[in-house]
């Protein structure tokens, strides 16, 4: 057989092997691009928690500053009630 032959038979064969390479390398790159991707979301939820997490301690914080200071009110208040009786 000559090569003109051998090519006549084999091209198809190179034509799929060639596609398939083609799509291996494409899928990697897809992922690669996904991959970032997914890491850039990540990031960002993990910095939408962080600032979600120090709203709420700020707002506990408030929370209790303004409860602390709703019971010193009611310990004064019964410290001069008491203070009166006597």
């Amino acid at each position: 057989m000559t090569i003109v032959e051998w090519f006549k038979l084999l091209w198809p064969v190179g034509v799929v092997v060639l596609g398939f390479a083609i799509r291996l390398e494409v899928g990697q790159s897809l992922n690669k691009w996904r991959h970032r991707e997914l890491e850039k979301d990540i990031g960002q939820l993990k910095d939408s928690v962080d600032k979600d997490i120090a709203g709420m301690h700020s707002r506990m914080s408030r929370h209790e500053t303004q409860t602390n200071s709703y019971l010193s009110e009611i310990r004064n208040d019964i410290k001069t009630l008491l203070a009166r009786d006597k």
